[in-house]
């Protein structure tokens, strides 16, 4: 073999190689554009599905809270709820007190009003004996004017000096209906 017939053989091999690479080379070409454009597409999909992962994160975070709030929210109604009745609880109580205040109130109220009638009527009672006293003290004093040292003295003279000219004054003495004795009249002496 010669160097001619190998020059020819390589150079008809290269000849049949060359556009077969050619094709290759072009098929290829456009076989790694598809592959970038996959995976810009996968990477673009990818981007969206971590953002739709996230979104579902956030949505699940979201609801976790709700959630929490909505069982707050619970929590603080019952809670109200209780605090609602205790304090109708206390409030009835304190109504009661009120009234047991009032009736105890009132019955003080009527102890101290019977206190103050009887005070009143003792007063009354009182002022009434205090002025009998005084008639009675009256009615003594006049009739120890005319009593005499004598036992045998007749009442119609005087058995004194100052009483010298005056007469003893039987309109003035009346009977009491219960003990029969006689007393001075102090009708008599309101008139005079």
């Amino acid at each position: 073999m010669d160097i001619t017939e190998i020059t020819t053989l390589l150079g008809s091999i290269l000849g049949v190689l060359t556009p077969l690479g050619g094709v290759g080379i072009f098929l290829y070409r456009k076989q790694s554009k598809r592959l970038k454009e996959a995976e810009t597409r996968l990477a673009e999909v990818n981007v969206d599905k971590a953002k739709i992962e996230v979104k579902a994160e956030d949505w699940h975070i979201w609801k976790e809270q709700c959630e929490a709030f909505s069982d707050q929210n619970r929590a603080l109604l019952e809670r109200n709820t209780e605090l609602i009745r205790i304090n109708r609880e206390k409030e009835d109580a304190h109504q009661q007190d009120i009234k047991d205040w009032e009736a105890r109130f009132t019955d003080q109220t009527k102890v101290l009003r019977d206190t103050q009638r009887e005070l009143r009527d003792t007063l009354n009672g009182q002022i009434e004996l205090t002025g009998r006293m005084g008639d009675l003290r009256e009615e003594n004093e006049y009739l120890r004017q005319w009593l005499c040292e004598d036992a045998e003295c007749d009442h119609g003279k005087p058995p004194r000096e100052r009483l010298k000219g005056k007469r003893f004054d039987r309109a003035r003495l009346r009977k009491c209906p219960t003990c029969g004795e006689l007393k001075i009249n102090t009708t008599i002496n309101e008139k005079q």
